[in-house]
């Protein structure tokens, strides 16, 4: 039975169109269909009288199959976009069946894999607490999470997550080599520290602090990363352990545990020691290295003989280089595969020479006060020649400029010039570094691959800004290290998401490149650059998109509007088609779809946990 419109034509010229309910019949094997009804001519009724004829059909009904706004039912808003890729690139990796696999023999007994997963997001969201998290997760999108979420169980998944570290970490590099398809050829290497609040870890101790607490106790993170700043492993040390020394136990596990067997390593200058260099030799790996310009091995002997840029080439706008002669370089750990290339950048140049100029006029400023305060008689005892000369030397040190000032007292005036043969000297050294390796890569290779430690150097301040690694209310060592692990895991992702989206970027850049038409290559060009969003961008736009928990005649479903810009690029242009040419991923029962706008994927959405 339907519903049949029929239209007739009268002898005045006009069609009029009448609902019919009509029934089909089947007369030996011929199907035939009769009128039921006549509802009369619908042109007659207005929009509204139609409704009512509809509810009014569908009040016989038992159970209602449409309804009206009044029926909706809205909940509460859900943090959707961050928890959604997480999940996608979760699964992709095989997480979960990784930590159950490491924790099958060791009887425990809630999903830890779940409970990881949520303050992964969190990290990445909104980090807080774990109480905090506790008391918010059910505003997340997590349908695979566990029913009734526990307070402890957080906690005792960190102890479950460093005993299976090592574990996790080698399954994460295996994966990733296949998905992202890269081939470990160059391995980074830097520290950096985080203070701690509470009062008994074990491994807490004052030191060198980095994020310039040295009033608390803190540890030290050490990363080693590749070139796309992918974390591949981590140590947390004691808070004092000097840098050099974390070396071997880092060089042991690539080698070890990863079985890495030929790149090279590239580290700074805290790293540089000659029994480092010696393990890097024992282990097999060749080095790159940098020294600051204030190192003994960049000598003015070595910046006079290469005074004149004009001899170092270019590799781009801020960034020149020049392959000294070994002869030229007082380095006592020098050996016969040693090569020395002396770096400039004039952007940082112009910052050295500024920055030294503003220290300079603070100095004289302060001396040309205390010039003043000894040309105007003064009541009481004369000032020490001693005593002055201490102020002086303060002021000077404070400054950074003792260098670059040649002070006199006579036991009456204070007098000072600048060192000009000093200010030349230093002149010399504005925007230079040196870099050691025993690789036989080409010059600018080596001084391309040691500029990509500022991946790490970037993923530091990531995971304690973005992420927000500290402070750390953990008193307990290895829930310290579990927490660190877990700000590791988020950075991963968030490092993930930018290497594929940038791949897709690098694709369209070559495509772009091979337009011959200058204003239409330029043009386009301009318009891919707008999108070269970084990971952490692209987060902050996946953080805006929520989704709607609602109820629809006794139905519960998602409302799921469509993403923002950079994050619909994100998902269209990155995830979906770096995952082996597959266009559309279905992730369980679908109500709701958002298409991309080149109509290149389709996600869908699963309320099935709701």
């Amino acid at each position: 039975m339907f519903a049949q419109i029929v239209s007739t034509k009268k002898s005045d010229g006009k069609t009029y169109r009448y609902l019919h309910i009509v029934e089909s019949y089947r007369e030996g094997k011929s199907v035939k269909k009769r009128r039921i009804a006549s509802l009369g001519n619908i042109d007659a009724y207005s929009d509204k009288e139609i409704e009512q004829l509809i509810y009014k059909l569908e009040s016989l009904l038992q159970n209602r199959v449409t309804g009206s706004i009044e029926d909706l039912e809205p909940g509460n808003c859900l943090q959707f976009g961050v928890p959604y890729v997480v999940q996608f690139l979760w699964d992709q990796l095989g997480l979960t069946g990784a930590i159950s696999n490491a924790l099958k023999d060791r009887g425990v007994t809630f999903d830890v894999a779940g409970y990881v997963q949520a303050m992964v997001i969190n990290r990445l969201v909104d980090p807080s607490s774990k109480f905090q998290l506790f008391k918010t997760i059910e505003d997340m999108y997590l349908p695979d999470a566990p029913h009734e979420w526990q307070l402890q169980h957080f906690y005792r998944a960190l102890d479950y997550l460093m005993d299976i570290k090592p574990e996790l970490e080698r399954h994460l590099y295996s994966q990733l080599t296949h998905l992202l398809n890269f081939r470990l050829s160059l391995v980074l290497y830097d520290m950096t520290s985080t203070h701690l609040t509470g009062h008994h870890c074990p491994i807490a101790e004052y030191g060198y602090s980095r994020t310039h607490r040295p009033d608390l106790k803190q540890v030290e993170l050490g990363l080693l990363v590749t070139p796309d700043g992918i974390p591949i492993t981590h140590e947390v040390f004691a808070g004092k352990t000097p840098d050099k020394q974390t070396v071997k136990d880092i060089l042991k596990r690539l080698k070890q545990e990863f079985a890495v067997e030929q790149c090279v390593f590239v580290g700074d200058r805290g790293m540089v020691t000659d029994e480092n260099l010696a393990l890097l030799a024992e282990a097999g790996y060749p080095y790159i290295v940098g020294y600051h310009k204030r190192g003994r091995i960049v000598s003015d002997a070595l910046l006079e003989t290469y005074a004149n840029i004009d001899g170092y080439a270019k590799i781009k706008d801020n960034l020149y280089y020049l392959e000294a002669s070994s002869a030229q370089v007082e380095d006592d750990a020098r050996d016969t595969d040693s090569r020395y290339i002396l770096c400039y950048n004039p952007v940082k140049a112009i910052q050295d020479e500024a920055f030294r100029a503003s220290a300079i006029e603070e100095a004289e400023q302060a001396l040309a006060y205390m010039q003043k305060r000894l040309a105007t008689p003064q009541r009481g005892r004369k000032p020490n020649s001693k005593n002055l000369m201490v102020k002086v030397g303060e002021i000077l040190t404070k400054k950074g400029v003792q260098a670059f000032f040649e002070v006199d007292f006579d036991g009456q005036n204070l007098t000072f010039k600048h060192d000009q043969a000093a200010l030349a000297k230093e002149k010399l050294r504005d925007g230079k570094f040196v870099i050691k390796t025993n690789t036989a890569l080409p010059a600018q290779d080596v001084v391309l691959s040691y500029k990509t430690l500022m991946n790490v150097e970037r993923a530091f301040r990531e995971i304690k800004n973005f992420l927000d690694v500290g402070p750390l209310y953990h008193w307990n060592e290895k829930r310290v290290r579990g927490h660190i692990f877990v700000c590791v895991l988020a950075y991963l992702f968030e490092q993930e998401i930018q290497v594929l989206y940038r791949r897709t970027l690098e694709q369209e850049a070559q495509r772009i490149s091979r337009i011959t038409e200058e204003k239409e290559r330029m043009t386009m060009q301009a318009e891919l650059d707008d999108r070269w969003y970084t990971g952490e961008q692209i987060l902050k736009d996946l953080a805006r998109w929520n989704v709607l928990k609602a109820e629809f005649l006794g139905k519960k479903f998602l409302s799921v509007p469509r993403p923002k810009p950079i994050a619909q690029q994100a998902l269209g242009e990155c995830i979906i088609n770096c995952v082996n040419g597959i266009n559309i991923q279905d992730f369980g029962d679908t109500n709701i779809a958002f298409t991309h706008a080149q109509d290149r994927a389709t996600q869908r959405c699963d309320p099935s946990g709701i």
